[in-house]
């Protein structure tokens, strides 16, 4: 299983996919290796310092609030996936379970999942999904 942070982007060939930074991590969120966190509490990634990271060939020049974001985090065995509400779909919903290993052995284990309306989700794109 993994926490992190994920976009819906369009590839190359305009499909919308999954774009994640993630870690995997035991059952309490704890990294299975040593990594370097960029959020500003220090446990999980921040979306503009990543998407900065990530190269001009990825991003396409957008900023980092241009697709639809979210991100999963795993703390004290709670696993909560934070999302806009655009994505508060069962088919996106699927994607991201997938992406992050939220089925298998976490399958059994509650899982919230939270459409967070605020500022801090909003995104500049307004493709469909």
């Amino acid at each position: 299983m993994y926490k992190g942070i994920f976009w819906f982007c369009r590839d190359a060939a305009g499909t919308w996919k999954a774009l994640a930074v993630k870690v995997p991590c035991g059952r309490d969120g704890t990294a299975l290796f040593p990594i370097r966190y960029s959020s500003k509490a220090g446990e999980n990634f921040n979306h503009k310092a990543e998407w900065e990271r990530l190269g001009h060939k990825i991003t396409g020049g957008r900023p980092y609030n241009y697709y639809p974001r979210g991100r999963v985090e795993i703390r004290k065995g709670r696993i909560t996936v934070y999302i806009p509400p655009s994505l508060f779909r069962e088919d996106i919903l699927s994607v991201i379970f997938q992406e992050f290993g939220l089925n298998g052995e976490a399958a059994g284990r509650s899982i919230r999942v939270k459409a967070d309306g605020s500022a801090h989700y909003q995104y500049q794109t307004e493709e469909a999904l």
